[in-house]
């Protein structure tokens, strides 16, 4: 690297720490990253104990919410024989993979364990940042000066369990789901899975599935579940997230309704106890395909939030007592906590996530402290997502891109979903247009329309893939249009992977004839409404519907 060549740290080696570094390369900047543990991949590095300063961790069983082609990295997708939804030992070998095809590890320190990032002596004229490090083998503790750094240590902060009154008299066991490994340790025992997202829903399955004497779980407030595929047997995320749904052009929002998903398929959630009681507070949504056959099957009763502990029990808000508990788990999930950084203001007065695109601390003097991978629960993609903040970030730190006014970043702030140390799903597709298109990654729908009418109709009707923000831009891939071309094949493979004739062009659009005819009369409209606004300024469509309509 060159001498004047800026030197960022990246803290944390697990799938946003990756990105980071991949990112970095591709902006000329010289990354260092820190890795607490002694193997890559985060939280996918699967053990059978918590590993030390270990948060958030897997249980044995688990398998992915996201489909593969949705949760690969838009220029390493996983391999066609990888199964559709992957478990913890094929996403770590595709991990290791994707980091020595880029050859990321000589990049990455072992067994440093970040303690403090704090501002460098000279920060005012410089933004410079002093990162404390523990060398974890030699006991040794270093220090450093980098022109950037990029946390991506993960959203999962910190264990969340809620404060129920008598908690500490109970003479059951109580634990977090991360300490959660496999359901033999309970086997012959009354179990209490508190929550009611994607964990919850598994760990009661699973262990309803295997001899407890009787599974219990609480929820709150209701839950939205949602199967991993639909009716016709395709992965869900790839059906409802296509542009075409979220623009709700000729009803296709309608037809790929999540109303049409929920619960396996169409069973009402009142009828399992999973109805909300009070829809005006939030809902959680939990990916399980299994839940209402358990339910049904006996195997998991579902039963209202706990109000306080008894010594061998619980009360419910309902006023129920159930007696004879042996462990409750919490799978209460994780708050958002950066306990390195030494004076950055992460949070406003209410609580509130102040991180300026969900990435940058609106306070800093530089803008060359980024946080990568802050929310962890992105629909479709959340890797996507993450790669894509990191691009955007190593830009900034490069002094590619430049941010607006304090006041133009507070408002940006709150014109967006909120965020609190509780994270929450959010819906992403256009938030990653609008990142590619800063980094001008984003593909023109106007191009592809008359260069390549196939790639327009699979941007608008195909799934919300990585490789679109490979197309174009100074870190594209020659292989991104066969990957998008190619997503719906490799999805499905697995399940069926006797070859297929390739298709033709008449019978592709003789097959989606009543697409192409919609994709048609857009392109049609857009290019007579061009017209128009060459003739009257008045057509002139405003900023907010071009964001609404990523058709630029």
């Amino acid at each position: 690297m060159d001498v004047n060549t800026k030197r960022v740290a990246v803290i944390g080696a697990g799938v946003s720490g990756l990105v980071a570094i991949k990112s970095c390369l591709e902006e000329g900047l010289e990354p260092v990253c820190f890795e607490r543990h002694d193997q890559p991949g985060g939280l996918w590095y699967y053990t059978s104990e918590p590993r030390p300063g270990q948060v958030a961790a897997l249980y044995r069983s688990i398998i992915t919410n996201q489909s593969k082609e949705l949760l690969g990295f838009s220029d390493f997708r996983f391999s066609k024989e990888d199964p559709l939804y992957p478990g913890h030992e094929q996403v770590y070998e595709y991990l290791k993979e994707y980091m020595n095809v880029f050859d990321l590890e000589k990049y990455i320190k072992y067994n440093r364990r970040v303690v403090k990032v704090s501002p460098s002596e000279d920060h005012h004229v410089s933004g410079k940042w002093t990162v404390q490090v523990h060398n974890t083998e030699s006991d040794d503790v270093e220090t450093d000066t980098f022109d950037g750094v990029m946390m991506c240590s993960g959203g999962f902060g910190d264990i969340y369990i809620p404060k129920i009154p008598g908690m500490k008299d109970f003479k059951g066991t109580t634990l977090h789901a991360n300490l959660y490994r496999e359901p033999s340790p309970y086997r012959g025992k009354r179990v209490i899975v508190v929550g009611a997202s994607h964990t919850a829903g598994e760990l009661s399955c699973e262990l309803g599935r295997h001899q407890c004497a009787k599974v219990y779980m609480s929820v709150r407030n209701g839950t939205i579940v949602v199967s991993r595929l639909t009716k016709s047997g395709l992965p869900y995320g790839m059906t409802v997230t296509s542009r075409a749904a979220l623009t709700s052009v000729s009803g296709w929002r309608d037809r790929f309704d999540a109303e049409h998903f929920v619960s396996g398929g169409g069973h009402p959630t009142d009828r399992f106890g999973l109805k909300a009681k009070d829809p005006t507070k939030p809902i959680s949504v939990m990916v399980n395909g299994d839940m209402q056959t358990c339910i049904a099957a006996g195997q998991v009763t579902v039963i209202p939030e706990i109000s306080k502990f008894t010594t061998n029990g619980v009360i419910l808000s309902d006023g129920r007592v159930l007696d004879d508990i042996d462990v409750v788990i919490f799978a209460t999930g994780y708050t958002i906590d950066y306990k390195t950084l030494e004076g950055i203001q992460m949070f406003d007065r209410n609580g509130v996530l102040t991180l300026y695109k969900y990435i940058v601390p609106v306070d800093l003097e530089h803008p060359s402290l980024v946080i990568v991978g802050a929310l962890e629960t992105f629909i479709p993609s959340t890797w996507n997502t993450h790669e894509l903040q990191a691009r955007w970030a190593a830009r900034l730190i490069n002094g590619r891109l430049r941010l607006p006014t304090k006041s133009k970043m507070e408002r940006d702030i709150y014109s967006r979903p909120t965020m609190t140390k509780h994270y929450k799903i959010l819906e992403c597709s256009l938030y990653q247009d609008e990142l590619a298109r800063e980094i001008g990654a984003l593909p023109s729908v106007w191009k592809l329309l008359f260069t390549d009418p196939r790639l327009a109709y699979a941007y608008f009707f195909g799934p919300a893939v990585g490789p679109w923000y490979r197309l174009q831009g100074s870190a594209s891939w020659n292989g991104a249009r066969d990957a998008i071309l190619n997503t719906w094949e490799n999805t499905l493979y697995p399940l069926n992977p006797t070859p297929k004739p390739r298709e033709t062009w008449k019978s592709f659009i003789w097959r989606n004839k009543r697409d192409v005819l919609i994709i048609s009369m857009i392109g049609f409209g857009l290019i007579l409404a061009s017209q128009l606004c060459q003739v009257n300024q008045r057509f002139v469509p405003t900023q907010g519907w071009l964001k609404t309509y990523p058709f630029y």
